[in-house]
């Protein structure tokens, strides 16, 4: 045994030791991260789907949610949002919650009759606006129809 361990190199067991402790930094400081993180924004896709109805659903979508997230932050954040900012929200949250149900109809056209490769990417596309959409529905709900403990109280 003790040969073993002589003929083995010091630079080595070092070098082991110290890729197992630095394994086991990067697996704390990312559980720790991952604790303390908030939510985070929704990124709108990178590439366009090249189908104009799909692209503009997909920034109208976007532009909603924004609206929608900045107004949810700011109020989970305990600040008082002043009424004349949350008239202009509205108005302009309805605006593009019109040009979505604009788009809507010629979606399924449009797609139909584009390649196999566009209407994958569209369809990725529209799933990431499916959830950016489904957070603005949820929040939305949420303040305006309220909670189940907000009900109770």
């Amino acid at each position: 045994m003790i040969k073993i361990l002589k003929s083995l190199n010091m630079k080595t067991i070092n070098s082991k030791s110290y890729n197992l402790v630095a394994f086991f930094l990067i697996v704390m400081f990312l559980s720790v991260s991952t604790v303390w993180s908030q939510e985070n924004r929704l990124k709108p896709p990178k590439r366009s789907s090249k189908i104009k109805s799909v692209d503009n659903f997909v920034n109208h979508s976007f532009e909603l949610y924004y609206k929608v997230f900045v107004y949810d932050s700011l109020t989970k954040a305990g600040v008082e949002v002043p009424a004349e900012i949350e008239d202009e929200l509205i108005e302009r949250a309805e605006r593009n919650v019109d040009s979505l149900w604009q788009e809507v109809p010629d979606i399924v056209d449009d797609i139909s009759d584009a390649s196999f490769m566009k209407q994958a990417k569209a369809t990725l596309n529209l799933n990431r606006s499916k959830k950016a959409l489904r957070f603005c529905m949820t929040a939305v709900k949420t303040y305006f129809v309220g909670t189940k403990d907000e009900e109770e109280d």
